[in-house]
């Protein structure tokens, strides 16, 4: 399974992003742990629309959950169209998002 972090850098060791739709990069990343490719979010030049633009880049790398630490209603219904689970993270290191993802104990963000 590939999983997107909205993350502030380009390695595991960066922290979750504070804004998911503006974050600098996306890091995608197999469950196991493996780094695949640190992706720049060209959202957020964007002047609105920036959540919807940021869910487009993410499914084009055929992820299917996401960690980030909120989400706008934007970005939600963009998420649920693309069948892309949400799960909340904040204050952590990717990595560390990605070892509780693991254990399942990252809140799943509803999107209705």
């Amino acid at each position: 399974m590939k999983i997107a972090i909205a993350s502030e850098g380009q390695t595991l060791e960066s922290p979750v992003a504070e804004r998911f739709g503006r974050c600098p990069f996306f890091l995608i990343v197999e469950e196991e742990g493996t780094l695949l490719e640190a992706v720049s979010n060209d959202a957020t030049k964007a002047s609105h629309g920036a959540g919807g633009m940021a869910v487009q880049t993410i499914a084009a790398h055929g992820v299917s959950a996401l960690i980030a630490p909120r989400l706008g209603p934007n970005a939600t219904m963009a998420l649920k169209a693309s069948g892309i689970r949400a799960f909340e993270s904040s204050g952590q290191t990717c990595k560390e998002a990605l070892e509780d993802f693991k254990k399942g104990s990252l809140k799943e963000i509803p999107l209705n």
